[in-house]
């Protein structure tokens, strides 16, 4: 079942503050705890300078992964045109056995998809 950052927003601004400010943002989905620290500052609640600190942290990390992310998936689009560049432009250079061709291009794929699921 999926829920909507909407449905998310409904449900924070039923609960009471202690419960808003009861609920872990690190143990949230990051659209979860920015959801939550609106409605603790739309309610004028401010949290102590422990939670701050831990809710600094996360966002920390949150963006740090975004951007391996980022590079992740650059890396892969990199290597998809490396793969088609070695199989449209090589040959017309190079004489390149065809199944050595069909390697390259297939171990760049490989390294694209690992790359794009964030192993590099």
């Amino acid at each position: 079942m999926n829920v909507t950052d909407e449905q998310i927003a409904e449900r924070y601004a039923s609960m009471t503050d202690e419960e808003l400010k009861a609920l872990d943002p690190e143990k949230l989905t990051a659209e979860a705890a920015a959801l939550r620290a609106e409605e603790l500052k739309r309610r004028g609640v401010s949290e102590t300078p422990a939670e701050e600190a831990k809710r600094a942290r996360f966002e920390r990390e949150r963006e740090a992964q975004a951007g391996r992310r980022r590079r992740g998936q650059l890396t892969a689009v990199a290597l998809v045109v490396a793969s088609l560049a070695a199989e449209l432009v090589l040959p017309r250079f190079v004489d390149v056995p065809d199944f050595l061709l069909a390697c390259v291009v297939v171990v760049l794929c490989v390294l694209a998809l690992w790359a794009w699921r964030g192993k590099a």
